[in-house]
């Protein structure tokens, strides 16, 4: 202690520092316990059921963003058909091994296709949506 300082200042500014200490612990706390989601990603809202289900290439995925394509049946480069399931995704296997198709609905950011192979991912959609399954993909926690 300083000798122009008294006792009270140096015990107020110890019991500020503690406060202070423990603040930033517990928004640490707060930060790390954010960051600990499930899988760390958000579903921005549901969209509404599309009137009429339709049959699309997945180049055209992109344009559809204001309703749901759940039961639409998407059309992949390599000629396999996959049909949307409900929301948090669906998955299609095959026979061949390192061969997998496709879809998550993003809820307002819209739906990607995606396909598997040994190669990596592949994916079709809405830029948004894209990148939270890019997002999701690489957390590896599908």
């Amino acid at each position: 202690m300083r000798a122009h300082e008294d006792t009270r200042d140096v015990t107020t500014r110890r019991a500020v520092r503690r406060r202070c200490a423990r603040a930033t612990w517990l928004g640490l706390a707060v930060v790390v316990a954010a960051g600990c989601a499930p899988t760390g990603v958000d579903v921005h809202g549901q969209l509404p059921p599309c009137p009429e289900v339709e049959k699309i290439p997945v180049e055209e995925l992109a344009a559809h963003t204001t309703c749901s394509l759940e039961g639409w049946e998407l059309r992949f480069p390599d000629g396999h058909r996959f049909e949307v399931g409900p929301a948090n995704g669906s998955t299609s296997t095959t026979d061949e091994p390192g061969l997998e198709w496709g879809a998550t609905d993003w809820g307002g950011d819209g739906t990607v296709a995606w396909r598997r192979t040994d190669e990596g991912f592949s994916f079709w959609g809405p830029r948004a949506a894209v990148d939270q399954e890019i997002l999701l993909r690489s957390r590896d926690l599908d």
